[in-house]
């Protein structure tokens, strides 16, 4: 009774390989979920692009959270991938009616790395002149990581010249939540990125976001106009969307963020997983 019927790995690696090892010894199936960074990173070794490849050759179903990242392990395995949002439950109810007029509140969430890009947001604060900051209330930078000494010494350097920049340390569920109810556009700087779960918590709290155009961020903004996009991965190009964003009232947003948020719904995911464990195997 306690033997699962089936498992979901949480990455390719080292998760898949751990779920394809139980599942042979349980005579059970199992699915791997590629989250980004195992395929991107991992998959640059040789060797461990050659396990990547069997693992997923291996599992029943394959899945990714990004719709590149999908493409890419179908590439690298030979088989076919699905699309699987990788999102969670926030409590939308003190989400707010987005703002018609400046000044803003801006706000990062995330870790403190060089693939997030939080020293790229910092270089493109600094670049900002006293016209853009008398259109934005407070700029809030909460998480942390391994760049914490630069992303510390930028930001307090910037507050120390009169702008209203905040860093806070990591935040919980509820702290994510009240940020995003706060915020009137949450910023994605980041260098390499399949689909961040900042994206579809924002999209939930009714928030516009301020990307990079890495991973699928820059075709779902497109889509459905959700926010703004840089043209390049630097400072300048992220300074320039940033620009735009704070002239753009968030509510010409409101629209396109209702149609993503219904794309990267929790319940749905969750759903379409079970429903695919009901079907035969694609193999």
């Amino acid at each position: 009774e306690t033997r699962p019927d089936h498992i979901l790995a949480l990455w390719v690696l080292p998760s898949g390989w751990w779920a394809m090892r139980a599942a042979d010894r349980h005579n059970i199936s199992f699915s791997a979920w590629a989250l980004g960074s195992d395929i991107w990173t991992l998959g640059k070794v040789p060797l461990v692009r050659s396990l990547l490849s069997h693992v997923l050759r291996r599992a029943q179903w394959r899945f990714a959270d990004g719709l590149k990242l999908g493409k890419d392990v179908e590439t690298l395995c030979g088989r076919p991938c699905g699309f699987l949002p990788s999102s969670r439950s926030l409590d939308a109810s003190c989400s707010k009616t987005l703002r018609q007029r400046p000044p803003y509140r801006l706000a990062y969430l995330g870790r403190w790395h060089p693939n997030k890009g939080t020293d790229l947001l910092l270089q493109a604060l600094d670049t900002l002149n006293d016209e853009d900051w008398a259109r934005i209330d407070s700029v809030r930078i909460c998480g942390g990581g391994p760049l914490e000494n630069r992303v510390r010494f930028d930001a307090e350097r910037l507050a120390s010249s009169g702008r209203p920049v905040n860093v806070e340390g990591y935040l919980d569920q509820d702290g994510a939540r009240n940020l995003l109810a706060w915020a009137d556009y949450v910023l994605i700087p980041s260098r390499i990125e399949s689909i961040p779960v900042v994206f579809s918590d924002a999209m939930q709290m009714n928030c516009p976001v301020v990307a990079m155009p890495v991973g699928d961020l820059q075709e779902l903004i497109g889509k459905n106009q959700c926010g703004t996009c840089s043209h390049s991965v630097d400072p300048l190009a992220f300074a320039s969307a940033l620009r735009e964003a704070i002239h753009t009232p968030p509510r010409f947003f409101e629209s396109g963020i209702a149609a993503a948020r219904s794309a990267f719904d929790p319940q749905q995911a969750a759903a379409a997983f079970i429903d695919q464990l009901k079907t035969q195997s694609s193999e």
